[in-house]
């Protein structure tokens, strides 16, 4: 029996957040540097939290930076978007998906995610989803997005004792630089149409699958019993 990895971005993939975490980035970097929306110029698409922020210090010039402190700044504010937040949702398909394969021994789940982990975590558990996923690559470090991956597949090998072949390893996200990620890595990619990027543009980008949406999620499920 062959062992499955799935690893997993946020938003956009698993969940729609309705942009809290920029307002609670842009309400922690006012609350450190009296500055109003510091990341209006940043994309944060795919992109990875510490780098997203270093960017905004960048743009607005801010010498005396500390990611750290902004980190704990940025989760105190996610905690009080969240605790009134009645809009962000699971993306359709999701929840069948998790729940159907949770049990299956040779199926596991981890996360590939730009969030820093402490925002991953909320964003997940406010919505039910936080415990499918044990481990995983976050986007407190300053890497490359494949690097991420590439310590969430380290990570699962390590925490599950088991080496996963590159065949059966899918990177699975809503933006083209997961599709690049899994072209680096020599794993497969799973691109999905729930995000910020249209399915003729992920398309382009090839990746070896591509879905509207997870919403059929039969057709997911029978992707990965092929």
């Amino acid at each position: 029996m062959k062992n499955i990895l799935l690893i997993w971005d946020i938003d956009g993939t698993l969940i729609d957040s309705k942009g809290l975490g920029r307002k609670a980035m842009d309400k922690a970097f006012f609350n450190l540097y009296n500055i109003r929306e510091g990341f209006k110029d940043v994309n944060m698409a795919g992109r990875l939290d510490s780098r997203i922020v270093k960017k905004a210090f960048m743009i607005n010039r801010i010498v005396d930076s500390n990611l750290v402190s902004f980190f704990d700044k940025y989760e105190e504010n996610l905690k009080q978007e969240l605790k009134s937040n009645t809009s962000s949702r699971v993306l359709p398909g999701i929840n069948e998906i998790l729940e159907s394969t949770s049990q299956q021994e040779n199926l596991f789940h981890v996360l590939g995610t730009g969030n820093c982990e402490r925002g991953a975590r909320l964003k997940l558990s406010h919505l039910g989803l936080d415990k499918y996923f044990k481990i995983g690559g976050f986007g407190d470090e300053d890497a490359e997005r494949w690097e991420i991956i590439k310590k969430a597949i380290e990570n699962a090998q390590s925490f599950y004792k088991t080496d996963f072949k590159k065949e059966n390893i899918y990177v699975i996200g809503d933006t083209p630089l997961d599709i690049e990620c899994g072209k680096i890595l020599e794993i497969k990619s799973i691109a999905v149409a729930t995000g910020g990027y249209g399915y003729e543009d992920l398309l382009e980008c090839e990746p070896d699958y591509i879905f509207q949406s997870f919403e059929v999620f039969e057709e997911f499920l029978s992707l990965l019993a092929s």
